[in-house]
Parts: structure tokens; C-alpha cells; sequence
């Protein structure tokens, strides 16, 4: 009899390749988000515990340095490894980009919401969770269509 972990891993692995490859990208790509928020906010601990940064500074550097760096490089060789067309700097600064809307989104939508709705007042992490999904949702087409382009499509 097979143990139980070996079922759900069989299993999970059966649903996984049902997937279309979108589906397939998208659950990378929020596989690697999880990753990146790890490396963010530990490498954020270690800057301002460790190693004295002020808050605004060690955000800023885990962030956009350290955070962002991991998520290109995971999406570049794990979620898109089939769409690495185009310059690697050119690549960065596109993900770059549409990382910076993608985050601006997630804020601007977690303010509308609780600023314009009691629930979202009363309860802010419903906000965060809807800013989130705001941002997942234009951060994973702008990186799919816009940073990881095909080869064929950048000529």
C-alpha cells in the first residue's frame, strides 16, 4: 500500500499536468510571488534588525533590490522559461515596470476600498486581499505579454 503523502503527491501532480499552460504559469507565477515576499521581508528583517537600516530605507532595498530581483529570475527560469526573447537588462526593466503599476494598483485599490467602503474600513485585510488579487491579476498578464514575450512576438 502506498503511503498517503505518495497519493496526494500523485494526485496533485495528475491535476497539475490537466492544466492548461496559462493555468499552469499563473500557479507558478504566484508559487514565485510566495517566494519573493519570503526573500522580501527577510531580507527587509535582516536590513533593519541587523543591520541598523531605518524602516522606509530597508523596505525600499528589500523591495525592489532583493524582492523583485528573486521574482524575475524564479519567473525567468521557472514560469516563462519558454519566453525569455529580448535583452536580459531589457527584460529586467520591463518587469520593473510593470511591477511598479502592479503595486500601484494593489495600493490604490486597498485605499479606494476601505476609504469608500464600511466593510473595508471595519475589516482593512479584506483591502490588502483584494489589492492583492488586483495586483497578481496585472502583474502576471503584464509579465506574461509584455516582460516574458515569446521570441516570435518581439521581432
Amino acid at each position: 500500500m502506498m503511503p498517503l503523502s505518495a497519493n496526494f503527491s500523485m494526485c496533485l501532480k495528475r491535476l497539475y499536468s490537466d492544466l492548461s499552460k496559462g493555468k499552469q504559469q499563473f500557479l507558478k507565477f504566484s508559487f514565485v510571488g510566495g517566494m519573493g515576499f519570503l526573500v522580501d521581508a527577510g531580507t527587509f528583517l535582516v536590513l533593519t534588525k541587523y543591520i541598523g537600516l531605518d524602516l522606509v530605507t530597508g523596505r525600499v532595498i528589500s523591495s525592489l533590490v532583493f524582492g523583485m530581483t528573486t521574482t524575475w529570475l524564479l519567473n525567468r527560469y521557472l514560469t516563462f522559461r519558454d519566453q525569455r526573447g529580448g535583452s536580459i537588462l531589457g527584460q529586467y526593466l520591463r518587469f520593473a515596470a510593470a511591477n511598479i503599476v502592479g503595486n500601484l494598483l494593489n495600493i490604490g485599490t486597498h485605499a479606494l476600498l476601505v476609504e469608500s467602503i464600511p466593510l473595508f474600513h471595519s475589516y482593512p485585510i479584506l483591502g490588502i486581499v483584494a489589492g492583492t488579487f488586483v495586483g497578481l491579476i496585472f502583474n502576471f498578464t503584464g509579465s506574461k505579454y509584455f516582460v516574458f514575450r515569446s521570441p516570435k512576438s518581439i521581432r
